[in-house]
């Protein structure tokens, strides 16, 4: 009988699926930026793009990683998250309050979703038993 793959908790099929879009936003957002690039700004249109296209495929491994239960996404995963939180409070004002919603929705669902103590488990392995009782 040949051994299953040790299923993958809720949490972190969250934080894979999250970072996924978080991914794709990036990428779609890349790609616009390039399709936009007007010879007047062509340095800033061009970075812009080349950014947010490295970053979409930045994310896009770190979701593998975290989706894999590799141990060296998880930093990057929480990292990523940390800076989307402030970016999100500056969008905090009318009309892009929805923006700020959803940043802070998916930074935080991700972040909850990498550091669940079940995800954890995933990444470090589970817990050592603890020693032996000499009393008893």
């Amino acid at each position: 009988m040949a051994d299953r793959p040790p299923s993958r908790p809720a949490p972190l099929l969250l934080a894979a699926t999250l970072l996924g879009l978080e991914a794709l936003a990036a990428l779609v957002f890349g790609g616009i930026a390039l399709s936009q690039i007007r010879i007047s700004r062509a340095e800033v249109g061009a970075g812009v793009a080349i950014w947010m296209l490295g970053y979409g495929l930045l994310l896009l491994a770190i979701a593998r990683g975290v989706f894999l239960g590799r141990r060296w996404s998880r930093a990057p995963a929480v990292a990523t998250q940390l800076i989307l939180l402030p970016i999100a409070f500056s969008f905090r004002a009318a009309p892009t309050t929805w923006v700020a919603g959803a940043i802070a929705v998916v930074a935080g669902g991700t972040l909850i979703g990498v550091l669940h103590p079940r995800s954890t488990e995933v990444f470090v392995g589970p817990a050592p038993a603890p020693p032996p009782d000499p009393t008893r």
